[in-house]
């Protein structure tokens, strides 16, 4: 942790004890710091900001949504919900401010009318179209007065623009082989408001128009997207000439022998090896960081005959980066010995290396005796807000491991500022761990299967990149605490999690 980021605890303490007005100081230590300290300040930033909400103080809460805007454009963060509602409140401080009162003519009351009842409308999403050069929205009523916002995120593998406009989806669309994107997603973003975010492995930019009832997007530069789609027709003209000649070669090798089922199944095993070879062709681009819980002055939970989690958890971990980095994934630790380590730290560890996925590793323990000899299985937790009273009690298990990290925020208000694609995203790396999870270790062990889970833990808040926390079983019941003494078995729960990893990627490229 940065001193800056330390200097800064005695500022937000003020704040939350004084209310805003010495935010000077905050602007300057944030722009004498380093980038790894900014994203730290800028977390701090965050619970700063629901403490506002919390207690209701609109002051505040603009000082904060100010700063979190300008923090988001220098340090490359999606800022898009915060300047939503920096919008929002903004005009609700400029109502607030005294009017001039003025006489006006019949003429300017009839036309502030009309704009009042313009204001009104209500545009609904009645219809989608999708084809290689437009995407097409189709409303309820004339879209000429519409606004409509756009934002950008994009990442060294990923190009995303993403439109926002006052309005209700009433159909809904799935990707189709002929659009203008790699993917395109239509979504309600939130009561009033829908989202239309067009994602590309290469840039390009989205522009609209509008036509009456129609919000047609399309490509700017499309000669360039048009000679792109050239090449890559000749690329596959050429590809398909040679495999029919291949093809043609081997029928005719093939129409002079006999049948050969040896043969033929080691054709099948020689094209199942290029695939696994491309797809670890195609890994060395993905970055993984693993976390292996608790860890030097914090034991975790400690079982019988002195069985601690954080030798369990990292015997897990070191496996894990072991199998992955031999299917060609880079990965990184955020502790590869017996080393105690903050939870925001850790995080903050996959960010910097601009992670694609971030796996923290557990063993679980029950409340109490009782429960112990009940509780037990294999269990995957994505962060997301729960109502489940088993969820709260494994996260408030994990959380004590920082307890300064509670004084900043709370179980609940938190959650207000994640990220809702995250979450999604986070939900279908866990289905595809615990899927994987499941099938590795049930080849040799019988286990049970604790599900996909969501529940707020620390270790997992300020990931921008998908996010799960697995509990490799519970190191408080019998025969869970015979498993994870067992090196076999913590190998099957690592293969499983590698596994696992494989899955999303082939899912979600």
């Amino acid at each position: 942790m940065g001193k800056i980021a330390k200097l800064l605890l005695p500022f937000f303490l003020a704040v939350f004890a004084f209310g805003g007005g010495v935010f000077d100081e905050f602007d300057n230590n944030f722009a004498k710091a380093n980038k790894q300290d900014r994203i730290q300040i800028y977390h701090e930033l965050k619970g700063l900001y629901l403490s506002s909400i919390l207690n209701n103080n609109d002051k505040l809460k603009l000082e904060c949504l100010e700063r979190l805007v300008s923090g988001g454009k220098s340090l490359g963060i999606d800022y898009s919900v915060y300047a939503n509602e920096l919008d929002l409140l903004s005009s609700k401080f400029s109502k607030l401010k005294p009017k001039v009162v003025e006489t006006k003519k019949p003429a300017q009351l009839a036309k502030n009318t009309t704009s009042k009842i313009a204001q009104k409308i209500e545009y609904k999403i009645l219809s989608t179209s999708s084809s290689k050069d437009e995407f097409i929205i189709r409303l309820n009523e004339n879209s000429s007065n519409i606004k409509i916002k756009k934002s950008q995120l994009n990442t060294n593998k990923s190009y995303r623009q993403i439109f926002d406009f006052d309005g209700v989806l009433t159909t809904s669309y799935k990707n189709k082989k002929s659009q203008i994107s790699d993917q395109i997603r239509v979504a309600q973003f939130d009561k009033n408001s829908v989202r239309i975010v067009f994602t590309n492995d290469t840039k390009q930019e989205i522009d609209y128009t509008i036509d009456d009832k129609n919000i047609i997007f399309s490509i700017k530069n499309s000669t360039q997207k048009a000679t792109t789609k050239t090449k890559s027709a000749k690329t596959d003209q050429q590809a398909t000439q040679k495999t029919k000649t291949n093809e043609q070669k081997q029928s005719l090798k093939t129409a002079s022998t006999k049948p050969d089922v040896k043969n033929d199944t080691q054709k099948n095993i020689s094209k199942t090896t290029t695939q696994k070879a491309q797809a670890r062709g195609a890994n060395k681009n993905r970055v993984i960081v693993l976390d292996a819980g608790h860890g030097g002055k914090d034991a975790g939970a400690v079982g019988k005959n002195k069985l601690y989690e954080k030798n369990i958890v990292l015997s897990i971990a070191l496996e894990t980066g072991k199998i992955l980095k031999s299917r060609g994934y880079k990965v990184y630790f955020t502790r590869s010995n017996d080393k105690f380590i903050d939870l925001r730290d850790r995080t903050s560890i996959a960010n910097e290396k601009k992670a694609d996925i971030f796996i923290s590793i557990h063993a679980n323990a029950a409340p109490n005796a009782k429960k112990a000899k009940e509780m037990q299985g294999i269990e995957t937790y994505f962060l997301s807000p729960t109502r489940s009273e088993r969820s709260m009690q494994v996260a408030s298990l994990e959380n004590k491991a920082d307890t300064d990290e509670m004084n900043y925020f709370t179980k609940i208000s938190y959650l207000n500022f994640l990220n809702r694609e995250k979450i999604i995203a986070s939900n279908k790396l866990a289905i595809d761990v615990q899927s994987n999870l499941l099938g590795a270790v049930k080849s040799k062990f019988k286990v049970i299967d604790g599900g996909v889970r969501e529940a707020p833990f620390w270790v997992l808040v300020g990931a921008q990149m998908p996010a799960v926390l697995i509990e490799a079983g519970y190191i408080s019941n019998d025969k869970d605490h015979k498993l994870l003494s067992n090196k076999v078995y913590r190998d099957k729960i690592a293969l499983g999690i590698a596994n696992g990893i494989d899955d999303y990627f082939v899912k979600n490229r």
